[in-house]
């Protein structure tokens, strides 16, 4: 029953997190509310995630068993203020503060500590991390269509003002469940972190690093690809995106259980395969079947969602969990890499190339880019 309530929590938490993957809703009113450009509406979302990454890095440096639920408190409260001085904001530098930066760290202090606490209480903990991340990933299936009837019937100010609300109510509480216990040190885990090859890690952070970035990258385009390049109804794709938030959240249990059964690389070869047929389909479907449409880019949003499970999944299972969260938190720094380096690659594919079938021929060449760090990393371990 602990285990239960626990992952109940844990899902509930990523779940209201998780609206920050909604932006898309706010995205329209926030331009018209504040007469943005297209790229200035994405400024407060792209802070949102690079300080989300950094604030995971910075945590994972300092936590351990006993402040667990000190920083979980700190990082929800940090959310709810976001949201608050969010309703206030009279600028966009303003809202790019509050939603982009507070919210941001605030995120990052508290996304790492359920995964951080099941990773040291179980040892086949990829299927229960899958769990509580898949709140995060399933997020917008109900916080999206809540945001957009709250920003129809009041307003975008009265909409941040409520989530502050939400966050204060929720959040709080049940980040003050998350306290870990004094634990001694595993001989296992110093017996796998001390056989653990030199250069495992770099490639491991270049592997995710691309998946991340061709993930983040299609799910940020998914509906200006479906309505602006396809001329697919507003509302099919608007539909689609609950149902490619489902494939998000359902990844994520799977490929933590995969990595518990079959290990890193083999889900991390699965992963690669169906992202190669997602771009694949969409390259020779280029916009023609609306059903093909949202099998490419739901499996496209499936993908990512494997890779933020295997993830941690992986750091357990090549360095242990003695120094866990450090390595988890510089680990994910390549999620706040990739959402650049994705909406930068994206950008200028899309500015200077007409159509989208080149964007899909850069997808296809950074998964064979991980198909060959996949294989250096077979090689060193075999060498381990």
């Amino acid at each position: 029953m602990k285990t239960f309530l626990f992952l109940l929590a844990s899902f509930f938490v990523m779940m209201v997190m998780g609206t920050v993957y909604t932006w898309s809703v706010f995205r329209v009113e926030v331009e018209s509310v504040y007469q943005a450009s297209a790229l200035q509406s994405g400024l407060p979302y792209m802070a949102s995630l690079f300080f989300y990454a950094i604030a995971m890095m910075v945590t994972g440096r300092v936590l351990n068993m006993g402040n667990t639920r000190k920083i979980a408190a700190v990082g929800a409260l940090l959310i709810a203020v976001g949201w608050l001085l969010a309703a206030q904001s009279s600028s966009l530098l303003a809202l790019t503060l509050s939603y982009g930066v507070l919210i941001g760290v605030g995120v990052g202090m508290v996304y790492g500590i359920p995964v951080f606490l099941v990773n040291r209480r179980y040892e086949k903990s990829g299927l229960y991390a899958g769990i509580i991340l898949s709140g995060f990933g399933a997020s917008p299936l109900v916080t999206a269509p809540l945001v957009h009837r709250l920003i129809v019937a009041h307003g975008l100010m009265q909409t941040f003002l409520f989530m502050g609300a939400v966050s204060l109510v929720v959040l709080i509480p049940l980040c003050l469940l998350f306290k870990g216990k004094a634990a001694g040190v595993n001989p296992l885990d110093q017996a796998v972190a001390k056989a653990a090859t030199p250069g495992i890690f770099p490639l491991l952070y270049a592997i995710f690093l691309i998946g991340t970035t061709i993930g983040l990258m299609m799910i940020g385009l998914s509906y200006r690809i479906g309505v602006v390049n396809y001329g697919f109804d507003v509302r099919r794709v608007a539909l689609s995106l609950s149902f490619f938030a489902v494939l998000n959240g359902i990844a994520r249990p799977l490929f933590g259980l995969l990595v518990d059964k079959k290990g890193f690389l083999f889900a991390s070869g699965l992963n690669g395969l169906l992202s190669v047929m997602a771009a694949l389909l969409a390259l020779v479907n280029n916009g023609q079947i609306l059903l093909v449409y949202g099998l490419s880019m739901g499996l496209f949003w499936f993908s990512l969602g494997g890779w933020l499970a295997m993830l941690p999944a992986s750091i357990k299972l090549y360095f242990g969990t003695g120094d866990y969260a450090k390595r988890y938190g510089l680990m994910f720094t390549a999620y706040g890499f990739g959402a650049m380096l994705g909406t930068v690659l994206s950008g200028v594919v899309l500015d200077v190339f007409v159509g989208t079938a080149v964007l899909y021929a850069l997808v296809i060449g950074l998964l064979g880019m991980v198909f060959i760090l996949r294989s250096h990393l077979r090689k060193r371990l075999k060498t381990a």
